[in-house]
């Protein structure tokens, strides 16, 4: 392996209606609920996987995956490159520099109908909707910011310009007024806006992330910090942008610090249209069957589950994934 570059659940029903639209008739040497071909029947070829912000959720999932599929894939060179994430990884995706991408849903959302971020539509499909990220806003325990609008005239890191986290951040300051004028934008990656609190460069950090995110339990292991609630805003998102965002929670028990109800995004594993279908469907295989061994590599890395996996609209799944998700069906 090599580096480069810098919720919801669902019902059985549910599930099985969709797996029944994904139509058609198994492909020879595979059987309704077994073990399909042969791992190493793969072509010798490369893959390269967008990652995200350093320590971020993205880019533990992305490298522990990368490392696992350099085992099972023995004629697969995997290759994983840093990014600012979402944005930056839907358009390496398109432009064909990465076979596989993470990409916050509403971004993604975007991408396909060629707004937001994008000047056209991006030719994208997905391999499977993964886990769920939540919004953070952090700051110092001992600051006055209880509530986005508390956000005016102070200094914040609204994520680096490729990221989702930049896209969100200004969704969310919009839907109460805010504008780039009324406060100090910084535009940093994960890393650097948490440093930059915890030495007070810096008044809050916004971060869309699965849980825990690692750079966020080290920041509260040295500084005391918490969370601000953001709840109130999913309606307002939802209704403006659509089923991307949903109600979301972080325990207390997450970063020792007050449970706070915030906004969750879904996020999606997205893939070139025009990847092989074979070898889609053998990464499809891995997410799914070598999730202990991904959890070795990172401990406690929030991973997909097949029951929601299939859930991928607006983004069409990839035929190698939908050939994996049918032969799930009992």
């Amino acid at each position: 392996m090599v580096r480069a570059g810098a919720g919801e659940t669902s019902g059985l029903p549910a599930r099985r209606a969709v797996l029944a639209g994904l139509g058609g008739v198994l492909l020879p040497g595979t059987t309704a609920g077994c073990l399909g071909p042969s791992w190493q029947e793969v072509a010798a070829t490369s893959v390269t996987i967008a990652t995200g912000n350093r320590r971020g959720v993205f880019d533990l999932y992305g490298e522990a995956l990368a490392e696992v599929l350099h085992r099972r894939l023995p004629t697969v060179s995997v290759r994983t490159l840093r990014t600012d994430a979402s944005v930056t990884n839907l358009r390496e995706v398109h432009r064909g520099r990465a076979d596989l991408g993470f990409s916050l849903g509403d971004v993604a959302a975007d991408a396909i109908a060629g707004r937001g971020s994008t000047d056209e539509p991006l030719d994208l499909a997905a391999l499977a909707r993964t886990y769920d990220s939540f919004v953070h806003l952090v700051v110092r325990a001992g600051s006055s910011i209880s509530e986005l609008r508390d956000l005016r005239g102070r200094r914040v890191s609204i994520g680096a310009p490729g990221s989702g986290t930049r896209v969100v951040a200004w969704r969310l300051m919009s839907s109460v007024g805010l504008r780039e004028d009324d406060l100090d934008p910084v535009e940093e990656s994960l890393q650097p806006s948490a440093d930059a609190l915890a030495q007070g460069e810096i008044d809050a950090f916004f971060f869309v992330s699965g849980l825990p995110n690692t750079a966020v339990v080290e920041l509260s292991e040295r500084r005391d910090i918490r969370l601000v609630d953001l709840g109130d805003l999913v309606r307002p998102l939802s209704r403006r942008y659509g089923a991307e965002f949903t109600p979301g929670g972080v325990p207390a028990s997450t970063y020792d610090v007050p449970a706070v109800e915030t906004v969750s995004v879904k996020n999606y594993l997205v893939v070139r249209p025009g990847l092989d279908e074979a070898l889609a469907y053998a990464i499809t295989r891995v997410v799914f069957e070598d999730q202990a061994a991904i959890d070795r590599i990172a401990p406690g890395v929030p991973q997909p589950n097949v029951g929601a996996a299939i859930f991928t609209s607006p983004l069409p799944l990839h035929p190698g994934a939908a050939r994996y998700f049918r032969e799930q069906r009992a």
